[in-house]
C-alpha cells in the first residue's frame, strides 16, 4: 500500500500563472482523506511550496530546492545543505561567460547581480521578487548563503550550458535541467531523490510504499526510488523513459493507484 504520494510542482501540479486544476485538488484531498500524506518535491523554495499547499487547502511534507531543504508537515526540519562559499564563487566565475541569466537562491530569497527585462519575466513565475544585488558574490558565506545556482535561457542554450557545467564541475556538484528554460546547480549529492530518502527515513517509509509524479530531469532521481513512478505526457522522452507510467494530469496518477488497490 502507498503511504506517501509525492508531486513535483511546475509542469506537474502547477501550471502557468500558478494555475492548479480543480480535478488535481480534489484528487489530492481525497488522497489525504484516505490517510496518505502528500509531499511536494520541487526546485522552488520552501515558502513557495507552502503557498501552493495553502491554495490546495492541505498540509504536506516539503522537499524544496531539489532536495536542499526538507521539512515534514509539522514544520520539523529534516535535512538541509548549502554550497561552500568558495565553490559558489568559483562556479559563478566560470559561468560568467554563459549567455544566460544567472540567479542564486538561499533558503528564503533569490538574488541576481544586475537587472534586465528577463529578471522581471522570471519573477512573474515565482511567488517572490528577485533581489538585485551587485555585490552578491562578496556576500557569499555572510548574508547570502547559496543553496542553488541557476542559469535561465532558451532551450538550446540550456542544453549546451548543462553539458559544459557538467564537464567542468561534475565531480563537485550535481546539476540537472529542472525546466526547459533552466539549469539548476546544486551541492554534491543533493537532489529530490536524496531529499526524499531523508524524509522516508524519518517517516519509516519504504521505497515500495511511495508513489511520485513529475515532468523534468530533476524528477528522475525520485523516479528511481520506486516502481510507482508517473511522468507527465509533456515530459522529455528521456525523462518519461525513467517512469513506470505516463499520465496527463496528477489526478490520473492518483486514480491509477486507486484502481490498482494501492490506496
Amino acid at each position: 500500500m502507498i503511504k506517501l504520494f509525492v508531486s513535483d510542482l511546475d509542469g506537474t501540479l502547477l501550471g502557468m500563472d500558478h494555475f492548479i486544476k480543480n480535478e488535481d485538488i480534489d484528487a489530492i484531498r481525497r488522497l489525504i482523506e484516505k490517510g496518505v500524506p502528500l509531499t511536494v518535491a520541487s526546485g522552488r523554495m520552501d515558502h513557495e511550496i507552502k503557498e501552493v499547499l495553502k491554495r490546495v487547502g492541505v498540509s504536506g511534507h516539503r522537499v524544496s530546492q531539489n532536495g536542499a531543504f526538507v521539512f515534514d508537515d509539522e514544520e520539523e526540519h529534516i535535512h538541509s545543505k548549502t554550497f561552500d562559499e568558495h565553490l559558489a564563487r568559483r562556479i559563478m566565475h566560470t559561468i560568467d561567460e554563459e549567455p544566460m541569466i544567472k540567479t542564486v537562491s538561499t533558503a528564503e530569497e533569490t538574488y541576481t547581480e544586475s537587472h534586465n527585462k528577463w529578471i522581471d519575466i522570471i519573477s512573474e513565475q515565482l511567488f517572490h521578487d528577485i533581489i538585485v544585488e551587485p555585490n552578491m558574490r562578496d556576500k557569499f558565506g555572510k548574508s547570502i548563503i547559496p543553496s542553488k545556482i541557476s542559469l535561465h535561457g532558451q532551450e538550446p542554450d540550456v542544453m549546451e550550458a548543462y553539458k559544459r557545467v557538467d564537464q567542468t564541475f561534475g565531480e563537485e556538484i550535481d546539476s540537472f535541467i529542472s525546466h526547459e528554460t533552466c539549469v539548476d546547480l546544486m551541492p554534491k549529492a543533493i537532489n529530490k531523490g536524496t531529499g526524499l530518502k531523508a524524509l522516508m527515513k524519518e517517516l519509516d517509509i519504504k521505497p515500495h510504499e511511495i508513489a511520485c509524479v513529475g515532468d523534468s530531469f530533476n524528477d528522475i532521481s525520485m523516479f528511481g526510488l520506486t516502481e510507482h513512478s508517473y511522468a507527465m505526457s509533456s515530459a522529455h522522452e528521456e525523462v518519461a523513459s525513467n517512469a513506470s507510467t505516463i499520465v496527463d494530469h496528477v489526478h490520473e496518477a492518483i486514480e491509477d493507484l486507486e484502481k490498482k488497490g494501492l490506496l
